[in-house]
């Protein structure tokens, strides 16, 4: 007979020494191993031709073994020979192992025969998972039934808990795994089994466990806990951790339980942030009780001082005399740009606001703030040039503090980065200080110079709080705070960002302008897009054109998405969209309004009395209105007026 490669899986000694001398005896070579694991450790450096496995050992036993094996491209076509102790008991799960021969245990020169077999068939190239040879000459035992039952139950649990559960071994390798575990670690079990814990841990936790598993020499070793104040995180997963040391004879099991806490633990970030913000606010609101009620009193006695000022200069002749009230003045003129500012905290105090395109506004204002600096900067979009309302005094001071910032984090020179994104808070939760649904414009600012200290982020906002030298010209410690209220006061948010190495990043978000276009006959610059059928976009598209409109046609609701969703992808905004309740537009509308709720949807139906308000459904999709079939001129001009009155709030 030709010499094979074999290993032995058993964990009962003597039978593991009589099946090697059987295979040792009919010319193989043989390699054994204890369990599972072991097993695992003897493939990683022996290929057999042919494996015995036993089913019931500890440490990953017969069952997962082939699981694991038959999930391998290496081992998936090995010749496995499972080795059954409770054939007569268990006999349906063994055949159902996808194993190539099977085998009872019993008297050696019984096994011995099917061993020479089951050699022979590996030789012919046969399998046979159909019966299990020398189950004729075994009885059932009721104890064996009993136990394999406790197990499977002891399994199902296992297998079904809904935290994760994982079993090691003394050298933290991993021996049982359940569904819930391997969704945490998002890997597949035969994957996990045979691994090391200490591989799926990051550095700081993998000391924490590596001092810990020291101490399970104790002769009473305590459990190890990452509590939810400090739990693992795993791949994007904060996990709860339990783990428990089991002394059983010379041996340390360990048995882990995870549970998942993500959840929570982002609920609890948002709401740090909530209270930061409101801390926040609750300063600032401070500052703006105080600044209405003496902004207005001080400005009248520096008046008064400024008049005597200029009094004393006119009257005085001494040049020692005047060169005093030359300094008064500057220190006057520092005052009362002070008090300005201050002012802008006042609830009095409203922003004049414009429509300003950010991205041309910011080319304009950088490089005045930079001149003579020696840095450099550069402004990358997601294109165009969005639009936001603001006032621009006001605006120029916030990127004129974040810049000057900047550029005093960066003594030896460097570059400033801005980049302009559109940021939609209508689908998708926004970074930062919570914002309102909608769009908005993100400017971040960054920096390549010393960075900021994680541990002052919260403070940075805060009135007169400062990292820089305190005096008249420098470290006032209102810039920031400053910033921050008119930040607030147009609708947006502010909140800084420190570097992985260096720099700093400011990110600053401002509502998107809402699109409003002129109404002028003959113009075509209000975009309409209509769903219609053929015969009806002539006169439609008359009636649009001559009431200022330009009209896009669509036929199916599926096209008018089509169509839609490009304009909205390439920037050519649809101002008006025109949906046939009678052809499937009311799914039209869902997607539109799921796409981009600020858009202007309004119904087509046979008869404009239909009453969408008894429709709830219509309401959901953001349809405003429903008007008759034949568009008029009249009609057309009221959809207008509707949208402009929509935009402008």
């Amino acid at each position: 007979m030709k010499t094979y490669k074999t290993l032995v899986v058993d964990n009962n000694p003597v039978l593991r020494r009589v099946i090697a001398n059987i295979l040792e005896q009919a010319g193989c070579e043989v390699r054994t191993a204890e369990n599972g694991l072991d097993a695992l450790k003897v493939l990683t450096g022996y290929r057999p031709d042919i494996l015995f496995i036993d089913l019931i050992m500890p440490r990953i036993d017969g069952e997962k073994l082939i699981r694991i094996l038959r999930a391998s491209a290496v081992y998936r076509e090995m010749f496995l020979v499972i080795l059954s102790g409770v054939a007569m008991e268990d006999g349906n799960k063994v055949l159902d192992m996808v194993a190539d021969f099977c085998i009872a245990k019993g008297p050696a020169v019984t096994m011995k025969e099917h061993i020479l077999k089951a050699l022979e068939m590996y030789a012919k190239g046969g399998r046979d998972r159909t019966a299990i040879a020398g189950q004729e000459s075994l009885f059932p035992r009721e104890v064996t039934r009993e136990l394999l039952q406790i197990t499977r139950h002891d399994q199902v649990i296992f297998d079904h808990m809904t935290e994760g559960m994982i079993e090691m071994n003394e050298e933290s390798l991993i021996v049982r795994v359940n569904r819930v575990a391997c969704e945490l670690f998002e890997r597949e079990e035969a994957e996990l089994l045979s691994a090391s814990f200490l591989d799926l841990l990051d550095s700081r936790a993998a000391d924490i466990y590596g001092k810990w598993h020291r101490t399970l020499q104790n002769d009473e070793p305590a459990p190890l806990v990452f509590p939810y104040q400090d739990p693992l995180f795993i791949n994007g997963r904060y996990l709860i951790c339990s783990l428990i040391p089991i002394i059983e004879d010379e041996h340390c099991s360990i048995l882990g339980l995870l549970e998942d806490v993500t959840g929570r633990k982002l609920l609890d970030e948002k709401q740090q942030l909530l209270d930061k913000e409101r801390e926040r606010i609750r300063k600032l609101e401070a500052m703006a009780n105080m600044a209405s009620g003496i902004a207005h009193d001080f400005n009248n006695l520096l008046t008064i001082i400024n008049g005597n000022v200029e009094m004393a200069k006119i009257l005085s002749t001494e040049e020692q005399v005047t060169g005093l009230l030359a300094e008064t003045e500057k220190a006057l003129r520092l005052t009362t740009g002070l008090i300005k500012r201050f002012s802008t905290f006042s609830d009095n105090y409203l922003p004049s606001k414009t429509r300003i395109g950010i991205r041309t506004f910011l080319e304009e204002l950088v490089p005045g703030e930079l001149a003579a600096t020696g840095i450099s900067f550069r402004i990358e979009t997601d294109g165009g040039d969005q639009q936001v309302e603001c006032d621009p005094d006001l605006m120029a001071q916030v990127f004129a503090n974040i810049v000057h910032n900047s550029v005093e984090a960066m003594e030896d020179g460097g570059t400033i980065t801005i980049r302009i994104r559109t940021l939609n808070c209508s689908s998708t939760p926004c970074p930062g200080p919570p914002l309102e649904p909608g769009l908005y414009a993100q400017i971040s600012v960054t920096d390549t110079g010393i960075g900021i200290d994680q541990t002052i982020l919260d403070k940075v906002f805060d009135p007169y709080f400062s990292t820089k030298q305190k005096g008249t010209q420098k470290g006032m410690g209102l810039g920031l705070t400053i910033a921050h209220a008119i930040v607030k006061k147009h609708g947006g948010a502010i909140w800084l960002e420190p570097g992985t190495a260096r720099g700093c990043t400011t990110h600053v978000c401002l509502p998107l302008a809402r699109r409003v276009k002129a109404m002028e006959a003959g113009t075509s610059q209000f975009r309409v897009l209509v769903q219609a059928g053929d015969a009806a976009r002539e006169g439609m598209g008359e009636v649009l054109a001559a009431n200022g409109c330009d009209p896009v046609f669509a036929g199916s609701w599926q096209e008018t998405v089509e169509v839609f969703t490009r304009c909205w992808q390439g920037r050519a905004g649809i101002d008006l969209v025109l949906v046939d309740l009678e052809d499937g537009g009311q799914m039209a509308a869902e997607a539109i309004h799921s796409l981009s709720p600020e858009t202007i949807l309004v119904a087509m139906a046979g008869d404009s009395s239909c009453g969408q308000e008894a429709d709830p459904m219509l309401r959901r999709n953001g349809i405003v209105r429903i008007v008759g079939p034949d568009l008029t001129g009249e009609s057309v001009r009221h959809l207008v007026n509707l949208c402009v009155r929509q935009a402008t709030g």
